[in-house]
């Protein structure tokens, strides 16, 4: 496993994509706004807008798979980790601070190659879901020959 390129991607300041399925298997996706991994990379909670994530929710009551795509806007530098999901509640008051904390960095990256921070600062950010899932995989998402090689 070549653990720098996953935590390349691990840095404040990326995309955050959560992408889930039906129990027909339709794909759905939506925006995420942060996200905290254990140490060991076991375990992810990702934090996604109860604005956006109505059907995001309602499949992952039903199926219980999540799939998680975090990006670097500069480089496209992209890691997939898929799991099942062990616990979805509600954010806490005390997480919030990660998550406006996530939404800046994620401005100052866009900032970077030209996009005005009101656009990062307008995504739907809170009050948040915040879902726990075992990470079981993990896939290189970076465009090029290597895009979809299993990493661990």
């Amino acid at each position: 496993m070549t653990t720098s390129r996953i935590h390349h991607c691990l840095q404040p300041g990326v995309s955050v994509l959560v992408g889930t399925v039906d129990a027909c298997g339709a794909p759905s996706c939506c925006r995420a706004v942060a996200f905290a991994l254990t140490d060991d990379l076991e375990a992810m909670t990702v934090y996604i807008p109860v604005a956006t994530s109505h059907q995001a929710i309602q499949n992952i009551g039903t199926t219980k798979r999540l799939a998680v795509n975090v990006s670097h806007p500069i480089d496209h530098h992209s890691v997939q980790f898929k799991g099942t999901t062990i616990d979805a509640r509600l954010a806490r008051d005390d997480e919030a601070p990660l998550i406006r904390a996530r939404i800046e960095a994620f401005a100052d990256t866009l900032e970077a190659v030209g996009v005005p921070r009101r656009v990062a600062r307008s995504v739907a950010h809170w009050p948040a879901f915040a879902v726990t899932m075992r990470v079981e995989q993990v896939f290189e998402q970076t465009p090029g020959p290597h895009a979809g090689t299993r990493l661990r």
